[in-house]
Protein backbone atom coordinates (compact mmCIF):
# COMPACT_ATOMS: atom_id res chain seq x y z
CA UNK A 1 0.00 0.00 0.00
CA UNK A 2 1.64 3.54 -1.14
CA UNK A 3 -0.21 6.51 0.58
CA UNK A 4 0.77 10.34 -0.53
CA UNK A 5 -0.95 13.43 0.14
CA UNK A 6 -3.98 13.88 -2.21
CA UNK A 7 -3.23 16.74 -4.98
CA UNK A 8 -5.80 17.60 -7.21
CA UNK A 9 -5.01 18.15 -10.98
CA UNK A 10 -4.63 21.57 -12.47
CA UNK A 11 -8.04 22.23 -13.16
CA UNK A 12 -9.46 19.82 -10.82
CA UNK A 13 -11.10 23.13 -9.04
CA UNK A 14 -12.27 25.11 -12.26
CA UNK A 15 -14.23 21.61 -13.36
CA UNK A 16 -15.69 21.29 -9.32
CA UNK A 17 -17.12 24.94 -9.97
CA UNK A 18 -18.97 23.76 -12.75
CA UNK A 19 -19.97 21.20 -11.53
CA UNK A 20 -21.61 22.83 -8.47
CA UNK A 21 -23.25 25.19 -10.18
CA UNK A 22 -24.38 22.33 -12.83
CA UNK A 23 -24.51 19.06 -11.41
CA UNK A 24 -24.73 19.50 -7.52
CA UNK A 25 -27.90 19.44 -6.28
CA UNK A 26 -28.73 16.20 -9.05
CA UNK A 27 -26.28 14.47 -7.19
CA UNK A 28 -26.97 15.21 -3.58
CA UNK A 29 -30.50 14.56 -4.63
CA UNK A 30 -29.64 11.30 -5.88
CA UNK A 31 -27.79 10.58 -2.70
CA UNK A 32 -30.31 11.63 -0.23
CA UNK A 33 -33.20 9.54 -2.05
CA UNK A 34 -30.69 6.53 -2.06
CA UNK A 35 -30.06 7.15 1.75
CA UNK A 36 -33.61 7.45 2.52
CA UNK A 37 -35.24 4.41 1.07
CA UNK A 38 -32.36 2.35 2.58
CA UNK A 39 -32.91 3.36 6.13
CA UNK A 40 -36.88 3.43 5.79
CA UNK A 41 -36.58 -0.02 4.94
CA UNK A 42 -37.60 0.83 1.25
CA UNK A 43 -33.81 -0.80 0.39
CA UNK A 44 -31.52 0.87 -1.97
CA UNK A 45 -29.74 -0.99 -5.09
CA UNK A 46 -26.70 1.14 -4.44
CA UNK A 47 -26.67 1.99 -0.97
CA UNK A 48 -25.78 -0.12 1.94
CA UNK A 49 -25.91 1.53 5.52
CA UNK A 50 -23.72 -0.46 8.97
CA UNK A 51 -24.74 1.05 12.30
CA UNK A 52 -22.99 -0.03 15.71
CA UNK A 53 -22.12 1.46 19.22
CA UNK A 54 -19.01 2.39 17.36
CA UNK A 55 -19.27 3.56 14.17
CA UNK A 56 -22.13 4.32 11.39
CA UNK A 57 -21.17 4.56 7.92
CA UNK A 58 -22.93 4.61 4.23
CA UNK A 59 -21.58 3.03 1.09
CA UNK A 60 -22.67 4.64 -1.89
CA UNK A 61 -22.00 2.88 -5.61
CA UNK A 62 -24.20 5.24 -7.99
CA UNK A 63 -23.99 3.25 -11.76
CA UNK A 64 -24.64 6.31 -13.62
CA UNK A 65 -22.03 8.91 -12.14
CA UNK A 66 -18.38 8.87 -13.38
CA UNK A 67 -15.47 8.62 -10.82
CA UNK A 68 -15.29 12.27 -11.17
CA UNK A 69 -18.54 13.03 -9.79
CA UNK A 70 -18.09 11.28 -7.09
CA UNK A 71 -14.50 12.91 -6.34
CA UNK A 72 -16.80 16.56 -6.21
CA UNK A 73 -19.40 14.86 -4.33
CA UNK A 74 -15.95 14.17 -1.57
CA UNK A 75 -14.88 17.91 -1.82
CA UNK A 76 -18.31 19.10 -1.33
CA UNK A 77 -19.38 17.25 1.74
CA UNK A 78 -16.03 18.21 3.23
CA UNK A 79 -16.57 22.06 2.82
CA UNK A 80 -19.46 21.75 4.25
CA UNK A 81 -18.31 19.75 7.37
CA UNK A 82 -15.55 22.62 7.88
CA UNK A 83 -18.15 25.41 7.65
CA UNK A 84 -19.79 22.95 10.62
CA UNK A 85 -17.09 22.89 13.17
CA UNK A 86 -14.78 20.24 11.79
CA UNK A 87 -11.02 20.18 10.88
CA UNK A 88 -9.31 18.61 8.23
CA UNK A 89 -7.07 16.42 9.68
CA UNK A 90 -5.59 14.34 6.89
CA UNK A 91 -6.47 14.57 3.40
CA UNK A 92 -4.52 11.64 1.02
CA UNK A 93 -4.69 9.13 -1.72
CA UNK A 94 -3.57 5.27 -1.16
CA UNK A 95 -3.72 2.65 -3.45
CA UNK A 96 -4.36 -0.77 -2.54
CA UNK A 97 -3.35 -3.51 -5.04
CA UNK A 98 -4.89 -7.14 -3.76
CA UNK A 99 -3.74 -10.66 -4.53
CA UNK A 100 -6.12 -10.94 -7.48
CA UNK A 101 -4.18 -7.82 -9.12
CA UNK A 102 -7.36 -5.44 -8.83
CA UNK A 103 -6.09 -2.37 -7.72
CA UNK A 104 -8.27 0.55 -5.93
CA UNK A 105 -7.72 4.02 -5.26
CA UNK A 106 -8.65 5.53 -2.10
CA UNK A 107 -8.65 9.62 -1.75
CA UNK A 108 -9.32 9.99 1.48
CA UNK A 109 -10.66 12.88 4.10
CA UNK A 110 -10.28 12.64 7.92
CA UNK A 111 -12.42 15.13 9.89
CA UNK A 112 -12.25 15.91 13.70
CA UNK A 113 -14.57 17.90 15.63
CA UNK A 114 -13.37 21.52 16.22
CA UNK A 115 -14.71 22.09 19.85
CA UNK A 116 -12.53 22.97 22.93
CA UNK A 117 -13.08 20.74 25.68
CA UNK A 118 -14.32 23.44 27.87
CA UNK A 119 -17.09 24.32 25.16
CA UNK A 120 -17.82 21.14 25.30
CA UNK A 121 -18.21 20.34 29.20
CA UNK A 122 -19.66 24.27 29.90
CA UNK A 123 -22.79 23.35 27.65
CA UNK A 124 -23.14 19.91 28.18
CA UNK A 125 -22.92 19.75 24.49
CA UNK A 126 -22.89 16.54 22.37
CA UNK A 127 -19.20 15.70 20.47
CA UNK A 128 -21.09 16.90 17.33
CA UNK A 129 -21.15 13.46 14.82
CA UNK A 130 -17.92 12.10 15.87
CA UNK A 131 -14.47 11.53 14.04
CA UNK A 132 -15.47 11.34 9.88
CA UNK A 133 -14.34 9.55 7.40
CA UNK A 134 -14.96 10.67 3.86
CA UNK A 135 -13.61 8.46 1.35
CA UNK A 136 -13.73 7.72 -2.41
CA UNK A 137 -12.44 4.26 -3.85
CA UNK A 138 -12.17 3.79 -7.29
CA UNK A 139 -11.24 1.72 -10.09
CA UNK A 140 -11.86 0.59 -13.07
CA UNK A 141 -14.31 -1.89 -11.46
CA UNK A 142 -15.75 0.12 -9.06
CA UNK A 143 -16.54 3.95 -8.10
CA UNK A 144 -18.03 4.23 -4.60
CA UNK A 145 -18.37 6.48 -1.60
CA UNK A 146 -18.18 5.70 2.26
CA UNK A 147 -19.57 8.40 4.85
CA UNK A 148 -17.89 6.63 8.10
CA UNK A 149 -18.53 8.35 12.04
CA UNK A 150 -16.61 6.72 14.56
CA UNK A 151 -17.51 7.36 18.41
CA UNK A 152 -15.23 6.98 20.77
CA UNK A 153 -15.74 5.78 24.34
CA UNK A 154 -18.73 6.89 26.33
CA UNK A 155 -18.81 10.49 25.11
CA UNK A 156 -22.51 11.53 23.65
CA UNK A 157 -22.24 12.25 19.91
CA UNK A 158 -25.82 13.44 17.35
CA UNK A 159 -27.00 10.71 15.26
CA UNK A 160 -25.36 10.01 12.34
CA UNK A 161 -28.83 10.69 10.79
CA UNK A 162 -28.49 14.16 11.63
CA UNK A 163 -24.98 14.09 10.48
CA UNK A 164 -26.55 13.32 7.24
CA UNK A 165 -29.27 15.82 7.11
CA UNK A 166 -26.47 18.52 7.23
CA UNK A 167 -24.82 16.95 4.32
CA UNK A 168 -27.60 16.58 2.08
CA UNK A 169 -29.59 19.82 2.76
Amino acid sequence: MHTKVLIRPENFYLRYQHWQEKACRVHLEMLRGSYANEVFGKGSDDLNYECSSQYARIIWQPDSLQIEDLAFVLEHLSGILLKNNYTLQIRDERNEVFDSGHKVSIQRHYLKPDLPCDDVVKSGNLHLYGNIFLEHRFSSQCNALHITSNYYGNKRYLSFEKLMEVLLT
